[in-house]
């Protein structure tokens, strides 16, 4: 209902990728900017990724020990970090878009409050499973100029971390034929994303 009364489409086929980055990473800013209430996230509770003794290797992976040492960083505490309004599925297939420009986002059914990274991770692995992970990471550099704030590599490893072995179907029925989508090779580009951001957590 809400996507046929908003001007715009679905748009997945860039041809300005700086364009529409930095379009998404603006966005974000703004939505991170509103002061409405929310329930604050917790981790492993309101959200769909495994509990932390779930969590398993995906089947493409070509560095195990990549995901391995994600899925321990995960067992620390979470950090505390400032608390902004969250969409929760901050997605370019629920991004609206007219002329350049985005008129519209969808499916606002998991708002809360938390880590600004939770946002921008969950676009972050959309990007790299369905990009590259140098989008993935351009989107980072993005947002945090725009915002003026570095983004907590705890919080965005989190939201990376939401891919499993149905990530790929997942993505292919959102897509929906809208652009090509290379499956073979999507568990290893996020696993690249995930590899840099372990870096940065350090």
């Amino acid at each position: 209902m809400l996507m046929t009364r908003l001007p715009g489409h679905v748009h997945l086929n860039p041809t300005e990728p700086q364009s529409w980055l930095t379009r998404i990473a603006e966005l974000a800013v703004m939505l991170h900017s509103l002061d409405l209430p929310a329930k604050t996230l917790r981790p492993w509770t309101d959200s769909w990724i495994a509990p932390l003794d779930g969590f398993q290797v995906p089947a493409g992976a070509q560095k195990p020990a990549v995901w391995k040492a994600a899925f321990s960083a995960m067992a620390a505490p979470p950090p505390k970090d400032t608390a902004v309004f969250l969409h929760c599925d901050l997605l370019p297939v629920n991004l609206l878009w007219s002329r350049g420009r985005i008129t519209g986002l969808t499916d606002w059914n998991g708002i809360h409050r938390g880590s600004r990274a939770i946002d921008i991770g969950h676009c972050r692995r959309y990007l790299a499973a369905l990009y590259a992970p140098e989008w993935a990471e351009q989107l980072r550099t993005l947002y945090e100029s725009a915002a003026g704030v570095t983004l907590d590599p705890w919080w965005d490893l989190y939201a990376l971390l939401h891919y499993d072995d149905s990530g790929s179907k997942w993505i292919l029925d959102q897509v929906a034929g809208r652009r090509p989508v290379d499956v073979p090779g999507m568990t290893a580009r996020v696993e690249v994303a995930v590899e840099t951001a372990l870096r940065r957590l350090g």
